[in-house]
């Protein structure tokens, strides 16, 4: 019984999440049914005219990362738990083409099928791992200020600044001892909030908006989304 309950309180917590703002123009309606369609999946995200991804889950491309020595890779990244995130605020001008958000998610599942981890502890011994990389990132909250632009037809995404906090990261290597866990873990949590990272967050997702938005005019890009 009480697993039905659970699993009863999940339902109605996504079901809800989006409705955490009351939009006050058609375009900022579209876009929060645009995220409406990309948590509910493929068949949904399929429906809308404009190219952008599933949530359930999201691919993400091949990742590395430098740190005090330590060199990781990561590829065939997939994130879960973006489904659950829900939109705290949310302020959109057709006019500007700008966009003012912040979001909350409870849990994201974080899963490599490759990690490749090398680097030297305390300057004695040296680590050449690589696995299976598994993480959990704990009440994720991110803000983001975006404004669009034009390149020749094109939407691009000329301006994103972003920051975020966590509560909590694990991680689990398959392939390495409980010490170079340790030290992953700690690697990881610094990295997560230092400003270089979240640069390079910014620079990663810009791409990635960008070969989602192209193919029409910003004008288009708002009409579209507002008739979502």
């Amino acid at each position: 019984m009480k697993y039905y309950i659970q699993v009863i309180v999940l339902l109605v917590l996504v079901s809800v999440a989006i409705d955490c703002v009351t939009p006050r123009n058609k375009f900022e309606e579209g876009l929060l049914r645009l995220i409406e369609k990309c948590r509910n999946g493929d068949g949904d995200v399929q429906s809308v005219p404009v190219a952008f991804p599933s949530l359930k889950p999201l691919r993400i491309p091949p990742l590395k990362f430098h740190y005090e020595g330590y060199r990781m890779s990561l590829s065939e990244i997939k994130v879960k738990g973006l489904e659950n995130l829900s939109v705290e605020k949310l302020s959109a001008s057709p006019e500007n083409t700008t966009m003012s958000m912040e979001i909350f998610i409870p849990t994201l599942a974080i899963h490599a099928d490759r990690y490749h981890l090398q680097g030297t502890i305390m300057f004695i011994f040296s680590i050449d791992d690589n696995g299976v990389l598994k993480s959990n990132v704990n009440r994720l909250r991110a803000r983001a200020n975006i404004r669009l632009g034009a390149k020749g037809n094109d939407t691009v995404v000329t301006h994103l600044k972003l920051d975020y906090s966590v509560n909590g990261i694990q991680i689990q290597l398959g392939g390495s001892s409980e010490t170079v866990n340790s030290v992953a873990n700690n690697m990881i949590s610094d990295l997560i909030n230092n400003s270089k990272m979240k640069s390079r967050l910014q620079h990663i997702i810009k791409t990635q908006a960008n070969e989602y938005i192209r193919g029409h005019t910003p004008q288009e890009f708002v009409e579209i989304v507002s008739s979502i």
